[in-house]
């Protein structure tokens, strides 16, 4: 049997380790640097207090990604304490095997999303939306400016540079001015006219204004709550989250794996990416336990490491000059 290394118990190592676990024709090896999984979604204890690194709130055009995770935590089948004190109504699946959250522990809550960002004083949805809110805190002379600006980058397409170009092209210099261009600059450090313009497509994905008029128009007449898979991501507004946070959801699918004969094992670093010739043939593991090094040798190895990390570790001997 081959043996898979996997490094990093993330939710991306996690997930490959229990495919990989339920075929039955690998041994499936998980090195996690922490002393729990999880990655940057895992749900820290303390003082019995749940804590999440960040909202990782769970929402996907891909019906497979909702359906996989849905197979790890059901969907609530009736109203949580939450739910019951804000009189909020949910749409639960009613087919009288969901769990009820209220007496088990396992499920994933479903919850409508609600961003917003703090400008002109007042408060505005985000993602942007065209709404009677959004128009009465804009003011009708800035939306007249916004509309204007938006139908001159139509027929005026920049090209495609910088982020700049990028925002101009698909909601017009005003709204970019207003929205885009400051806060980009505070959240990154960098303006926008020194970013890439591949960094929007894969932020911003297929926001634009015409979408966003769309999914006005869509909630205006049908009056329903926009799903995932016709959904552009960043205008879904429903998603799901695991009751004891999104930790719970990488902890379950460890225990999943480890049923099938996958070897996790935690705080394990590791220092080294061994190479022969031009493949990766192993890794030398740092126990952090016990301070003691040993070497795994593996067929296939993945890696979930950021890519700086992965480089700086690779043991590249260095030609003679």
């Amino acid at each position: 049997m081959k043996t898979v290394l996997i490094i990093g118990g993330g939710p991306a190592g996690l997930t490959a380790a229990y495919e990989l676990g339920k075929t039955g024709k690998f041994h499936v090896v998980v090195l996690e640097k922490e002393k729990q999984l999880g990655g940057i979604s895992r749900t820290l204890m303390y003082q019995g207090n749940r804590i999440d690194i960040g909202g990782h709130r769970f929402f996907s055009k891909s019906r497979v990604v909702m359906d996989w995770w849905k197979n790890m935590l059901p969907l609530q089948g009736a109203p949580s304490c939450d739910d019951i004190a804000l009189k909020r109504r949910v749409a639960l699946t009613g087919d009288g095997e969901t769990p009820d959250p209220e007496k088990e522990e396992e499920v994933m809550l479903v919850r409508s999303r609600l961003s917003r960002i703090y400008f002109l004083r007042k408060f505005f949805a985000y993602p942007i939306s065209l709404s009677v809110e959004t128009i009465r805190n804009l003011g009708m002379m800035r939306v007249f400016k916004m509309g204007c600006s938006y139908l001159y980058s139509v027929f005026h397409k920049r090209e495609e540079k910088t982020l700049e170009d990028f925002f101009v092209n698909r909601f017009g210099e005003e709204l970019y001015k207003t929205f885009f261009r400051d806060y980009t600059a505070k959240v990154w450090g960098v303006p926008c006219r020194e970013i890439g313009a591949d960094w929007g497509s894969q932020r911003v994905k297929g926001v634009s204004v015409a979408k966003v008029l769309g999914h006005a128009c869509q909630k205006l007449f049908f009056w329903k709550k926009l799903k995932g898979t016709k959904t552009e991501t960043s205008l879904i507004e429903e998603f799901w989250y695991p009751k004891l946070g999104p930790g719970q959801l990488w902890e379950k699918v460890g225990r999943e794996a480890s049923q099938l004969g996958v070897s996790i094992q935690l705080h394990q670093e590791v220092a080294k990416i061994l190479l022969k010739g031009d493949r990766v043939a192993g890794v030398e593991v740092l126990s952090l336990d016990a301070q003691t090094y040993r070497t795994i040798y593996a067929d296939y190895v993945i890696s979930t490491m950021p890519v700086k990390e992965l480089i700086a570790k690779m043991d590249i001997p260095v030609p003679e000059p």
